[in-house]
């Protein structure tokens, strides 16, 4: 799930608000002034000093497209009548308007706002979830501020692999040498004892791969659809509520891979440059983000062994199959962790330099939701999911 796609999924105002003033802190520094939200604002929820625009900020609740057009246009035009009273009252110069949702404005529904607006002089405009989720890109230190949303770099970078092996020394001819990505625990206690330069990025390499091997029956039962009966039996009026749950909890799956892999969790198993890193705690990453993607597999299997109504039986199966894309990605990532560190030994043994910048992007296949969301809306007709 994309990180746009996150965002609009906050349901909480407060959450959005919060996120709303530290991205427009970021972007215009002083010249923005954010409205304390815990008293009436009169419709001003921001302003922004040098442009006299004022921002209206609002969290739509329900992810729902054609269903909130109706609110989503009530609330633009209630709020902009506002910010013109304000400007016409001369409690506040306002040249511009912008407003804020976690949810894509439609053009045509901007539209009326806009003549509204241009009628008094006021520049009116919107951003939505799209341009929130660009700006936590740009702004890593207000990304971070914001933990339960994932970006798509996971593993950002590894280049302080270069600074390591410019500060350590080659090892010595005739004690240990160079060696490739460890297969076995065998494997991974003879790196370590020898301890080439990189062993470190060598045995985090090996634990990847040695994990996906080890969970190769569940990703065959992913594949060939099966999973074991686990005797839940879902009603049909549980249905929307168990699959938007299930919804949350495969998000939490990816938020969790961030905090495995951020600075500085990194920094603690691999070392800072010029420090010896932690075998242990190198072991422990890559098995923590092995069980992640076990966690992918579960969650399918969970929903594919219990009972739908036969209604909404593809529904759920759809459901299911909403974890392959990412499952694939992490594997991807597993193998090409092995196929670049096994290239390591010989790039510093002959003095070139390795690229090892890896990147883990964790997406779901937009076709699948989207049938996805046609299976449910036939059911109920109003209701869809995202």
């Amino acid at each position: 799930m994309n990180l746009q796609a996150q965002i609009e999924l906050v349901t909480v105002p407060q959450e959005f608000t919060r996120l709303c003033n530290a991205v427009l802190r970021a972007e215009h520094g002083a010249d923005f002034l954010p409205i304390d939200d815990d008293r009436s604002d009169r419709g001003n929820d921001g302003y922004l000093k040098s442009e006299q625009r004022m921002f209206a900020i609002h969290c739509f609740k329900r992810p729902q497209k054609r269903l909130i057009d109706a609110e989503i246009q009530a609330k633009m035009l209630g709020d902009l009548r506002k910010a013109i009273v304000l400007a016409q009252s001369g409690d506040w110069a306002v040249q511009a308007w912008t407003f804020l949702s976690n949810y894509p404005i439609p053009e045509g529904l901007g539209a009326k706002a806009v003549q509204m607006g241009r009628s008094v002089g006021i520049d009116v405009s919107w951003r939505g979830p799209d341009y929130f989720a660009e700006a936590l890109q740009r702004h890593r230190p207000v990304r971070e501020l914001f933990p339960s949303l994932l970006t798509n770099d996971v593993l950002e970078r590894l280049d302080r692999i270069y600074n390591r092996i410019d500060a350590q020394a080659r090892p010595p001819e005739g004690i240990g040498g160079f060696q490739a990505v460890p297969t076995s625990e065998a494997e991974n206690q003879a790196l370590v004892t020898c301890a080439p330069v990189g062993w470190e990025y060598l045995l985090f390499a090996g634990a990847l791969v040695q994990g996906k091997h080890r969970l190769e029956p569940k990703w065959r039962d992913y594949v060939l659809g099966y999973a074991r009966p686990n005797g839940r039996r879902v009603q049909e009026h549980d249905v929307e509520h168990e699959l938007r749950g299930r919804l949350t909890d495969l998000l939490q799956v990816s938020q969790t891979v961030m905090i495995i892999l951020s600075p500085d969790a990194q920094e603690r198993a691999f070392g800072a440059p010029g420090v010896a890193g932690d075998s242990d705690a190198i072991v422990h990453l890559a098995e923590r983000l092995v069980s992640c993607y076990e966690e992918l597999l579960d969650w399918s299997a969970d929903i594919r062994g219990a009972v739908y109504p036969i209604s909404m039986k593809h529904a759920a199966q759809l459901a299911a199959s909403v974890v392959g894309q990412p499952a694939k990605e992490m594997r991807a990532f597993f193998d090409q962790a092995a196929a670049t560190m096994d290239g390591l030994p010989d790039a510093v043994a002959a003095g070139r330099r390795l690229d090892l910048v890896l990147r883990l992007t964790l997406t779901v296949d937009d076709r699948v939701i989207a049938d996805f969301n046609r299976q449910f809306s036939r059911r109920w007709g109003r209701r869809r999911l995202r």
